[in-house]
């Protein structure tokens, strides 16, 4: 990836009708953090200038998908590490889900139960889902870029999305092939 310069940014941000002002509200960002960026009196963090290009992007191409949050799904069904495994039997087949995340007391994700978690020999419909669940699950921010999903999907079945530390969403394999095969999504 080219490294925007300010100058860059600042004529891009122009070009859409976009104040400093506005274009700090659409990134998270403050005023002053953008005019110092485009007038180039700071060296940006790369984090900084991933939250002004991916603002751009949507204010340039609103009809596109850009991030993880535009393409989760946010109906999902949760268990409690204290349900049962047939509790979690019950979820699956009524809701036709494949992947279950396991939360704690909290609401914090500790786990997720799949359909070959519940698949091991010997697990018993009365044991509880925290003997059965797996903890090699990966949580990723609804920021994260489609590209960046995409490649995590490689070596995961399923993505969970957090926001701001609360799980939001989750990003199978399926979904990720649904947007492919949109045409209004980048590469």
């Amino acid at each position: 990836m080219e490294i925007p310069t300010g100058g860059y940014l600042r004529q891009w941000r122009k070009s859409l009708g976009l104040t400093q002002s506005m274009l700090a509200e659409r990134s998270g960002l403050t005023q002053s953090v953008i005019a110092k960026v485009e007038t180039e009196v700071v060296d940006p963090r790369v984090s900084t200038l991933r939250k002004m290009v991916r603002a751009l992007k949507r204010e340039e191409s609103p009809e596109k998908a850009h991030t993880v949050g535009d393409i989760m799904v946010s109906e999902i069904t949760t268990l409690a590490q204290t349900d049962t495994v047939q509790s979690s039997i019950d979820k699956m087949v009524v809701g036709g889900i494949s992947h279950l995340p396991v939360l704690n007391a909290d609401g914090s994700v500790v786990g997720l139960v799949s359909e070959s978690s519940l698949l091991k020999e010997n697990v018993s419909k009365n044991a509880l889902v925290e003997e059965v669940m797996r903890v090699d699950f990966t949580l990723i921010d609804a920021e994260v870029s489609i590209g960046e999903a995409r490649r995590l999907l490689g070596g995961s079945e399923l993505l969970l999305v957090s926001r701001r530390g609360e799980l939001v969403g989750l990003v199978s394999r399926i979904d990720m092939i649904r947007v492919l095969r949109s045409s209004n999504t980048p590469d």
